[in-house]
């Protein structure tokens, strides 16, 4: 039997999430991560010392151009996804990208385009879709458990953006919703396998600054209606509840989320409940096998619903940016 060959990542800047990512990658097993680029080398020298990495370059463009990776994990700031991206493309490699996947539509399919032509894989870093509890969650909503799903209520709570300079610049990616809104919007399409029709939305922001605290009310092609709360102020609890006729699901921090609960209107509660130790390793995991097989996008994250969740957050943010504000 011939060995499995080790997979061998780049991460491309050294982001708060991708000590956690790191955690994740080596639990999944079959990958290593060989190679750490930053915009300053010791900022990178310091990442790969405390990280236990073996090589370190002071810019992104040395970091793509290290022969022995293949891959290359993106965890820059927002505005800087779509950049980053095209460079390691252009390069070869192929790229997990993470959440907003770009700034704009445009961006995400010239990037899928390039993707194809340099026949690499491209996948956006969304772990929400990929977790154990969420394949038994979609189970139960296609056996119609909870009946027919008529209304989704999420509301979620991330505070650390706030401690980041460029949160507060759209133009850099900033804001709550910019931030966080691919969570729930790839998911919920994911689980209805619906996408969204209509959407709209109120933010709350002091002008020029993006948005701190957010409300976006959509429905989907099947007529859920679904409401999204998202704060990087209020400290409430992060949860997602599905509605049926016949029942409901709540998760709690459905992003990352091990545990839910499911009700039935007769008064029947059932805990939903797997096993993993980081919430990272069902989507490297799943990243590692196109790459082993060769496929350039996935069948689950698939090119069309990250560009269409990439669509709605755009056009969100022109509509706030280019009316009244609130405040």
């Amino acid at each position: 039997m011939t060995q499995q060959q080790i997979i061998n990542y780049g991460i491309m800047g050294a982001a708060q999430i991708a000590p956690r990512f790191l955690a994740g990658l080596r639990a999944a097993g079959g990958a290593q991560a060989l190679a750490i680029g930053a915009s300053q080398l010791t900022r990178a020298q310091q990442f790969a010392q405390v990280n236990n990495i073996p090589h370190a370059y002071g810019s992104y463009t040395e970091l793509v151009n290290d022969p022995t990776l293949d891959v290359i994990y993106i965890p820059l700031y927002n505005g800087g996804h779509y950049a980053g991206a095209k460079l390691a493309l252009n390069h070869g490699k192929s790229v997990l990208l993470e959440k907003p996947f770009t700034l704009t539509r445009a961006q995400a399919e010239a990037l899928f385009t390039l993707a194809q032509q340099q026949h690499v894989t491209l996948m956006a870093a969304q772990k929400a879709v990929f977790l154990p509890l969420t394949r038994k969650i979609k189970q139960i909503l296609t056996a119609g458990t909870i009946g027919q799903v008529s209304w989704i209520d999420a509301q979620s709570y991330h505070p650390g953006g706030t401690d980041i300079s460029w949160f507060q610049d759209i133009a850099a990616g900033g804001g709550a919703f910019r931030g966080s809104a691919a969570y729930p919007l790839d998911y919920i399409q994911y689980l209805l396998n619906q996408q969204f029709t209509s959407y709209s939305g109120e933010c709350q922001r002091q002008a020029p600054a993006a948005d701190w605290q957010s409300n976006v009310v959509l429905k989907t092609e099947q007529n859920v209606l679904v409401n999204l709360f998202i704060s990087a102020k209020l400290p409430l609890n992060s949860r997602m509840i599905i509605y049926g006729d016949r029942g409901k699901i709540v998760i709690p921090n459905y992003w990352k989320s091990a545990e839910a609960t499911l009700y039935t209107y007769d008064g029947k509660a059932t805990p939903l409940r797997v096993t993993q130790d980081s919430e990272f390793v069902f989507e490297i995991q799943h990243f590692n096998q196109l790459w082993r097989q060769h496929q350039l996008t996935s069948p689950i994250m698939t090119p069309e619903l990250t560009c269409h969740t990439i669509e709605i957050i755009e056009n969100i943010y022109r509509r706030w940016t280019a009316g009244p504000t609130a405040s």
